[in-house]
């Protein structure tokens, strides 16, 4: 009996014009809902979405944020009903999206194409994030929206995905930090993101680096390749006047790091590069990012891998910047060359060859 007059009530209410009384008829019904959703079937589960659908529509937004977040948390909560509210202003969607297990990728991905950044934002920060939906959020997220994703560990990216933050971390400062920290990162992206990182996180890369199995290394190194053949890089403008530099050296004889000392002692700056260059196997492009890296953790981890000795890497350091260097920052290189270890140094440059010998293959 109880049950029958409060179904009578809920009719009588329905059939009530005044928002005041349709605000009611939310509450109630809500409330019915609320005390065993996981009793309904799923007829009647559809009922309570069309019925609070339709009633909801008609409410002013505070009711409807009341709404939602009282349903966010609801695993059976009606699905026709939670990807309505998913829609609405993001005051409203925002506990849906963040929380609701009621929504599918598709819905999801729906929102994200369409709705406004801060929608994209409370999607990113989901317990779980698939690859197909991550992949609609890096496509239109802004750098809030993919920090907050990639910084979510229950997030999943696919290898374009990661692809396209690599490329945006060159620019973007703020993804650098979480995208080199997150464990599923492979390496060749992890070295392609080196020359743009803190020297803090240049450290984390070779930590990363050190403790690799070959055969993950060498596979790496493949993925490098296809993305310096993909982008086919325009050969350095500079290279012709470093070949005919370096083929007046060879008139007298190898080329040495002992030449590379007196270059250096003179700063000859552009003739440093092209030596450096022959003697490192970098490609000239290359070795001008490790020499004007300001971080000297790049130069360190390349004398490391090439057996440079110490003095020729304080040398080319100091170099580059002005002559009040003080002494004790040339002990502070000599104790971070040291630190380089170098087997983790040559598998770095492993990496920042691969451009060299795509450039050479392409030239063949």
């Amino acid at each position: 009996m109880a049950a029958h007059n409060n179904l009578t009530r809920l009719v009588d209410l329905a059939r009530e014009p005044s928002s005041e009384k349709r605000r009611e008829l939310l509450r109630e019904m809500t409330d019915l809902f609320m005390a065993g959703p996981e009793s309904y079937s799923e007829k009647e589960n559809n009922q309570f979405g069309q019925i609070l659908g339709t009633v909801a529509r008609e409410m002013e937004m505070e009711v409807r944020q009341n709404l939602a977040a009282r349903l966010a948390n609801v695993p059976n909560a009606p699905r026709s009903l939670i990807v309505q509210l998913a829609s609405d202003e993001i005051s409203v969607a925002g506990p849906v999206l963040a929380r609701s297990k009621v929504l599918q990728d598709h819905d999801l991905i729906a929102v994200a194409k369409l709705k406004s950044q801060d929608h994209l934002h409370a999607i990113a920060g989901r317990d779980q994030v698939s690859s197909a939906v991550s992949d609609a959020l890096v496509e239109r997220g802004d750098d809030k929206v993919l920090v907050r994703l990639v910084s979510n560990a229950g997030a999943k990216l696919s290898e374009q995905a990661m692809e396209t933050l690599t490329d945006k971390a060159q620019t973007v400062e703020s993804l650098r930090r979480p995208m080199v920290t997150r464990s599923d990162v492979p390496p060749h992206l992890l070295n392609e993101m080196f020359f743009a990182v803190s020297a803090e996180l240049k450290r984390v890369i070779m930590n990363r680096m050190a403790g690799l199995d070959p055969a993950i290394i060498d596979g790496a190194i493949r993925q490098t390749e296809r993305r310096m053949k993909m982008r086919a890089a325009a050969p350095d403008p500079e290279q012709a006047k470093a070949d005919a530099f370096m083929a007046q050296l060879a008139k007298s004889g190898p080329v040495t790091e002992n030449m590379l000392v007196n270059l250096a002692k003179q700063k000859r700056i552009a003739e440093v590069a092209i030596v450096f260059a022959k003697l490192a196997g970098l490609d000239l492009a290359a070795a001008k990012r490790v020499l004007a890296d300001p971080n000297p953790e790049a130069l360190a981890i390349a004398s490391r891998a090439c057996r440079f000795d110490r003095q020729t890497f304080s040398t080319l350091a100091l170099s580059r910047a002005d002559e009040t260097r003080s002494l004790s920052a040339a002990y502070e290189l000599l104790e971070l060359y040291d630190k380089v270890p170098v087997d983790a140094a040559q598998r770095v440059m492993r990496f920042w060859r691969v451009r060299s010998s795509v450039g050479d293959a392409q030239a063949a």
